[in-house]
């Protein structure tokens, strides 16, 4: 039997309307993979980088479509100039006192991801015969090498250890700078005689049999900001949804880390070699308490800075 011309009309149509339907479907089907984006990045070994190691081992790049090659480092060298520049997608566990020391305060093409945060500070001691700051005249004071606390140390040595004229045997501190596996040895060692630091550091040796702190709140009594995880304004204007898609895994990972502290933690002493307390970690949607970090740094003139420019931290077009 033949069909009329407006029949089969009438079935093109609804064939086509079935098969549109069920390509929809098959694309926005629940657990479909986006389309991989291959990115170029780079991690510090540093606290500060666990969620990229959490989204890294829980999948959650694949799961957004994010493809990369690892590029792990001990210590700071290019990674930031190479992200600011677009050379890299973004980079993780950058201290917050590295960028302020290399930007001068003006971060006008910086883009943070997450930030890491922690209270206050503390110096650390073996020896039984310091037994308070002024005893750290002409000692040898460790800090963490990815840092510029040896800059901050230097700033407020003066209301640290006062100085007495009269006592001739006074005199500055040396700073040396320490990786994460110097620091766990270099008070038995003798290399430092006292070590500066900030969280989650403080708490790894608060708990070490023959360690000391001597003394707490040091030089920051409030919230410290640590180890972050950058992009720039050049990766978010050319290369949207990239950033996007890094930002929503990362996302996953920090609430991973909140929700799953111990499996966390296990990840984290897998890249330090160590097993220390977890940072806190938010994502750079409010950066108040960034920015009242940075404005300490400034007026108490703690680094060089002659100018902050911190207000588009967060912004994502």
């Amino acid at each position: 039997m033949k069909l009329s011309l407006r029949t089969q009309n009438l079935i093109f149509t609804v064939l086509n309307i079935l098969l549109a339907g069920f390509l929809v479907y098959i694309i926005a089907q629940p657990g479909k993979r986006a389309r991989e984006i291959e990115v170029k990045v780079a991690t510090v070994l540093d606290p500060g980088s666990l969620p990229f190691w959490v989204a890294e081992e829980k999948g959650f790049f694949k799961e957004v479509g994010i493809k990369y090659k690892p590029n792990e480092v001990s210590k700071i060298v290019d990674e930031f100039d190479n992200t600011v520049s677009g050379a890299l997608y973004a980079s993780f566990g950058i201290d917050f006192t590295y960028m302020l020391m290399k930007t001068g305060g003006d971060m006008k093409l910086v883009r943070l991801l997450y930030y890491s945060k922690g209270r206050g500070d503390g110096i650390v001691v073996k020896d039984t015969a310091i037994k308070e700051l002024k005893d750290l005249a002409k000692k040898r004071i460790g800090y963490y090498e990815n840092t510029r606390y040896n800059v901050i140390l230097d700033a407020a040595f003066t209301d640290l250890i006062p100085q007495d004229t009269s006592d001739t045997t006074m005199g500055r501190a040396e700073f040396i700078g320490l990786s994460l596996e110097e620091m766990d040895v270099s008070l038995d060692t003798r290399r430092v005689d006292a070590l500066y630091l900030t969280e989650p550091y403080l708490s790894y040796f608060r708990g070490k049999e023959g360690y000391r702190i001597l003394a707490e709140n040091v030089i920051f009594k409030g919230t410290v900001i640590d180890g972050n995880g950058i992009t720039s304004a050049v990766n978010v204007s050319l290369r949207k949804e990239a950033i996007d898609r890094i930002r929503k895994a990362l996302k996953k990972a920090i609430q991973y880390i909140e929700q799953n502290p111990q499996e966390a933690q296990k990840i984290m002493a897998k890249h330090l070699g160590m097993t220390m307390p977890l940072p806190k970690f938010s994502m750079a949607e409010d950066v108040s308490e960034v920015k009242k970090f940075a404005e300490e740094i400034k007026s108490r003139q703690l680094l060089p800075i002659e100018k902050l420019n911190l207000d588009n931290l967060t912004e994502t077009k």
